[in-house]
């Protein structure tokens, strides 16, 4: 009787455990569907694949809009005009000191930015307006293979998957413990 008593808490934790490393394991295995006596088996996320990336799109479609877009865009003409051969000569020390000396170097720099910030405007605002971020979404998840789905969930929930198996042997334990004070009552 003692021994099962003892024993209980420790069958409890095990189970516990195992139980929820394998519904872990469920969550992308088997990857493939199988049938057993008219079931269908399959692990949820390659079940369910299609239906989870339209998911993610949509609630990213919902946090990220086209003005979004617009800033990025809008930054990456910024940078590549700093760094474009016309900003160079400008800047650059021969040329500048010329247009300074013959006072061309404010007006032709006011000139050059309003150009450059009217295209940028324009430019950022055509291209925004023309992508799809939902296909190319939907494009860039459709290129992702269940094992690196696999592999980016596991990386990204380590932690929460540990504690979720962890926890199945504590409340198996609890349980069996439970068990055991019941059986010492009882007898």
């Amino acid at each position: 009787m003692d021994s099962i008593l003892i024993l209980s808490p420790i069958i409890g934790a095990f189970i516990g455990y195992l139980t929820n490393v394998v519904a872990i394991k469920l969550l992308f295995h088997p990857k493939k569907p199988f049938r057993i006596l008219g079931m269908r088996f399959q692990g949820l996320i390659p079940a369910k694949s299609d239906e989870l990336a339209t998911r993610f799109v949509d609630i990213v479609e919902d946090y990220i809009e086209k003005e979004d877009f617009r800033e990025l865009i809008n930054e990456a003409i910024e940078k590549t005009f700093r760094e474009s051969r016309l900003a160079k000569v400008f800047a650059s020390h021969p040329v500048a000191t010329i247009l300074e000396r013959y006072g061309f170097k404010e007006r032709l720099g006011n000139q050059i930015s309003e150009i450059v910030s009217a295209t940028q405007a324009r430019l950022a605002s055509v291209i925004s307006d023309n992508m799809d971020f939902r296909k190319f979404l939907e494009r860039k998840i459709a290129e992702f293979s269940e094992e690196e789905a696999e592999i980016i969930f596991k990386r990204f929930a380590k932690n929460e998957m540990r504690f979720i198996e962890l926890s199945g042997a504590v409340i198996g334990f609890l349980i069996g413990l439970i068990h055991s004070i019941l059986l010492i009552v009882a007898y």
